[in-house]
């Protein structure tokens, strides 16, 4: 994940487009290492896979931790600022993302055990697994874009619902490829939208000057999704029958998920509705 932040004394007209492309890298990245994973495992096994997986990772990300430089001078305020406490519109926003970013990690986790449960062939489910991540990455673009044409907020109350939608009413009857397909292009591009439209919404709701620490808070909230969403995803598919059962023993995870998600666009709404209540103001 990347933290981005604007320079307060650059133009704030074109940060969300900033943010959407920033973001975008890492919808390609995990697209194209769906299929390298595919073709390792089946090479050279699943343990080696990710020792690969790790080196690489560490080729990669330790020279760009030692080149990466600040390009102003950010004033610094310390991990915490508890004045932000106060405000009504940052706890909602924290609860929101606290709350939305467990069911997110759902889908591409479950992707390939679902498609081979429906019959697909592993290949099928790392070239769904690389689509998720394909449609992150152009929803990571496009509701960066969006964000400076209609509002962070408004967009990110949509990529809340979407994904909130397509995990309640699309995924639970996609027994085949197409529909399955359908779910992973609109559920990957709102999943992708929510990453790279929240580092605009704070940006935009507490002003430039705190989008540092306002991030850094609300980004800590994010632990437990991170952490928790996707095994109590796979708990309860254990508890209803397990991946050998029949495909309604996934339904309790879509809707565990789903309903998650439903509740962080709730939450969004709020944010929106403090924010102005005049239903066609960029916000």
């Amino acid at each position: 994940m990347v933290l981005s932040v604007t320079p307060h004394n650059t133009s704030t007209k074109k940060r969300g487009l900033a943010n959407g492309i920033v973001y975008a890298g890492g919808g390609l990245g995990g697209a194209v290492t769906s299929f390298a994973m595919d073709a390792l495992i089946k090479s050279v096994g699943p343990a080696w896979t990710l020792r690969i997986i790790g080196f690489i990772t560490l080729g990669t990300g330790l020279p760009a931790a030692w080149l990466i430089k600040e390009r102003t001078t950010i004033r610094t305020a310390g991990f915490i600022e508890w004045s932000l406490f106060r405000d009504p519109r940052f706890i909602t926003l924290f609860f929101a993302g606290a709350i939305g970013t467990f069911p997110l990690f759902v889908a591409p986790f479950f992707l390939p055990l679902y498609s081979n449960s429906v019959g697909l062939s592993s290949s099928a489910g790392a070239g769904l697994v690389a689509g998720f991540n394909f449609s992150s990455a152009l929803g990571r673009l496009a509701c960066g874009f969006a964000s400076d044409l209609i509002g962070p907020v408004n967009v990110l109350f949509i990529a809340l619902l979407l994904s909130a939608v397509s995990m309640l009413a699309i995924w639970p009857v996609s027994t085949s490829l197409t529909p399955l397909v359908l779910f992973v292009v609109i559920n990957g591009t709102a999943n992708g939208g929510f990453f790279s439209t929240m580092p605009t919404v704070v940006g935009s709701t507490f002003g430039s000057a705190r989008v540092s620490v306002a991030m850094g808070m609300i980004v800590t909230g994010w632990v437990g999704g991170y952490l928790l969403g996707a095994p109590i995803a796979g708990y309860l598919l254990d508890a209803y029958g397990g991946a050998d059962s029949t495909l309604s023993a996934y339904h309790p995870a879509m809707f565990y998920a789903g309903s998650l998600g439903m509740g962080a666009t709730g939450l969004v709404s709020l944010v929106r509705l403090k924010t102005s209540t005049r239903f066609f103001q960029k916000v």
